[in-house]
């Protein structure tokens, strides 16, 4: 039955095996298979699941964090707190999934900090020194305007995001992101938040089908359990930036697999 389980969830499951090269059970997605004919004196079967849990967070974060265009870590700094700053053509729903965002990133964050209790507005002008803020500006622009930026891109330092129909919708840097203002709403939430994630260092795509990063849910801006785990990971303190993958590896003490 467990080689079934395997079998049958493919790439997603994960083998549970103790020292003995004794085949226990199957982690998958929110389900933990396990043989019953077991005696948990001889094999601790709560460490082994710990263990593996570790070995999956670790394999999503670096998923979702290397993608095409990074070889290495890229996050933000711990310096100064950030602030969301909305320059032009925001609305009410977009300061919502902005606010809500916020505040889980907070929660999941031990090493970076947004400002919680505003986000600038237009209006907004720095008048003090020093500053006490990082500003992550976010422009929501027309068409005309959005082709303008695209046409004078720099290519080393913006990076751009695509719908499912390969449109470009985005321009990505690491303190901006310029928006396509036309985009359906579903489609707007979901940019506000992949955008702001690809600038603090996500810019892999998971096979998992409830993760926020699965290429296929463009119109989700909800965090899968574990895009919450390697987001706590990222920014727990333990990594910084320029690790390539084998660095997050010996960072993290994952093993290496034959």
């Amino acid at each position: 039955m467990l080689e079934n389980v395997r079998n049958n969830y493919g790439s997603q499951a994960i083998p549970l095996k103790v020292e003995r090269g004794l085949f226990i059970g199957v982690l998958a997605p929110g389900v933990l298979y396990l043989r019953g004919d077991l005696n948990e004196d001889e094999f601790p079967l709560h460490e082994i699941v710990h263990e593996n849990s570790k070995e999956k967070i670790g394999k999503h974060l670096i998923d979702i964090t290397f993608g095409r265009d990074n070889a290495k870590t890229d996050l933000f700094t711990e310096s100064l707190k950030y602030l969301i700053w909305l320059d032009v053509m925001y609305n009410q729903e977009d300061l919502k999934v902005l606010n809500e965002f916020i505040e889980l990133l907070n929660d999941l964050s031990q090493s970076v900090r947004f400002e919680d209790e505003k986000i600038a507005l237009p209006s907004y002008r720095p008048n003090y020194v020093p500053n006490p803020y990082t500003h992550y500006k976010i422009s929501i622009v027309g068409e005309g305007f959005f082709k303008e930026k695209l046409d004078k891109r720099d290519s080393v330092r913006e990076q751009i995001l695509k719908d499912r129909k390969g449109r470009t919708v985005a321009l990505v840097r690491k303190d901006q992101m310029i928006l396509l203002n036309d985009l359906p709403k579903d489609e707007r939430r979901y940019f506000l938040v992949k955008g702001l994630l690809f600038s603090m260092g996500f810019h892999g795509e998971s096979s998992s089908p409830d993760s926020f990063f699965n290429p296929g849910n463009t119109c989700q801006i909800n965090l899968s359990d574990l895009d919450k785990e390697a987001i706590r990971l990222m920014y727990g303190g333990r990594l910084q930036s320029g690790l390539d993958v084998d660095g997050i590896r010996k960072a993290l003490g994952m093993g290496y697999k034959d």
